[in-house]
């Protein structure tokens, strides 16, 4: 096996864990991290973690905080296997690669792919669902997939595309992969890259509710996302409206949203990877600077989040358990973003992945966040979050399980959420891949404890 080894009081060690943008999996400490250089590394790497018993980690992106675990076996893929190629109208990526790589890699060949609302995030994205500004249009990064590359967690190696494979398989790792394999690389179907209008704007919480009732009317050429929290160098929390179309669509922006206002502001970008952070903005509408990562790789925020799907139509009963919640922060960095779906993602029959939210109009993502060492402000914000959770559960159609907690009684109903009939056919799919239980687990430990 040539992948890299590093144990720990290794400066290796140090500085992979360092990289990590999550700061719970950054603060973690596995038992070793390996640095695979190709998929045969990989599998000997996952046959290690079988013959040990470890649980098996995998760091892609480095934004989940299940990418690093204490005591586990640390599958670092950034180090080595992060190429992304163009080939036409296709992009092969390896599981080590961010999806904002992938479109700066992309924007040079006059195409994209539609991701998520971040450029930190990486294959848990991309095989949990992908939720982004383009959904609307396009539909989740998950459909754009027509090939993936991998090893199952019993050491196997596989390749699945689309239409000429195990249709079970092909549609299972397309919505739960984490719990099943690790995803080497994946071959996308890209779309032309195109010049977007972004309107952002601040706003009252009492204004709230007209303002996702307008979402909700608008076409699906039109994205309109919002940010809830409180923004920098204020006391309260308002909501950002943050609006995003096509530029030769932009017609289909309503009149309230292209009156020019204070606390309004309009661009135009010429690509996916040059819109606006999703983040509230200063109150000259600039973008916060991200303070750089703390060098002690202990001292970073920890978090605890949800993602609630909910169809349109619940506007008058969600939003005002939404604005309690925000009247109820416990620190100013926490927040609930509304990330508007629904659109092309719907066009897909829900047969086609194992993604169930397709029916829904919003992700509703709660963040919790918390300064590392603080008891009684992690104790503040994780109950404030799973509050806030326990509030819209009965509206949820879906759980995003890109975030998840096998630690919390909550679990259950979360997978319940996430795969609804698909769950039996998932574990089925689990113990015949997966028959040693290394990669995360589909029960709740919170529950097989007792």
């Amino acid at each position: 096996m040539s992948a890299e080894a590093s144990a720990p009081g290794q400066e290796s060690y140090e500085q992979a864990l360092s990289a990590l943008f999550n700061g719970d999996a950054a603060a973690s400490q596995p038992a070793c991290i390996m640095q695979p250089r190709d998929r045969h590394d990989v599998a000997a790497v996952v046959q290690q973690a079988r013959s040990t018993g470890a649980a098996l980690s995998v760091r892609g992106g480095g934004h989940s905080r299940f990418c690093s675990a204490d005591g586990a076996m640390m599958l670092d893929l950034s180090s080595h296997l992060n190429a992304v190629v163009v080939e036409g109208d296709r992009v092969h990526v390896q599981g080590g690669a961010g999806m904002g790589t992938v479109l700066h890699q992309l924007a040079p060949t006059g195409r994209m792919v539609p991701v998520g609302t971040h450029a930190t995030t990486g294959f848990g994205l991309l095989m949990m669902g992908g939720i982004g500004h383009l959904s609307r249009s396009y539909g989740l990064t998950l459909d754009c997939i027509e090939v993936i590359r991998g090893v199952r967690a019993d050491g196997g190696l596989f390749t699945l595309a689309a239409g000429h494979t195990d249709p079970d398989a092909w549609r299972l790792l397309r919505g739960a992969a984490p719990f099943l394999a690790v995803v080497t690389d994946v071959t996308m179907r890209t779309y032309p890259r195109c010049a977007l209008t972004v309107i952002r704007q601040l706003l009252q919480l009492g204004s709230l509710q007209q303002a996702l009732m307008t979402a909700e009317a608008s076409p699906r050429e039109v994205s309109c996302s919002f940010v809830l929290g409180v923004p920098p160098g204020q006391r309260e929390p308002m909501a950002m409206r943050y609006c995003v179309a096509q530029s030769q669509d932009a017609t289909h922006l309503s009149p309230e949203l292209l009156e020019e206002s204070p606390g309004r502001w309009r661009a135009q970008v010429e690509g996916l990877e040059q819109l606006p952070d999703f983040n509230l903005p200063n109150r000259d509408g600039s973008c916060p600077k991200d303070p750089p990562l703390s060098t002690d790789r202990f001292n970073r925020p920890r978090t605890w989040i949800y993602c609630i799907s909910v169809t349109r139509g619940l506007l008058t009963r969600l939003v005002p358990l939404i604005v309690s919640a925000l009247e109820k922060l416990p620190n100013p960095q926490c927040r609930i973003d509304f990330q508007h779906i629904g659109g092309a993602v719907q066009d897909r029959p829900m047969t086609s992945s194992v993604y169930r939210g397709r029916e829904a109009e919003w992700s509703i993502v709660v963040t919790a966040v918390w300064s590392p060492g603080d008891a009684d402000g992690e104790t503040s914000a994780r109950a404030w979050a799973d509050g806030v959770f326990d509030a819209l559960e009965s509206f949820a159609c879906h759980v995003y399980l890109v975030e998840r907690h096998p630690e919390a009684h909550r679990y259950q109903r979360e997978l319940d959420l996430a795969y609804g009939p698909d769950l039996e056919s998932l574990r089925r799919m689990k113990h015949a891949w997966d028959p040693d239980g290394i990669l995360p687990p589909l029960e709740s430990a919170a529950l097989s404890n007792h």
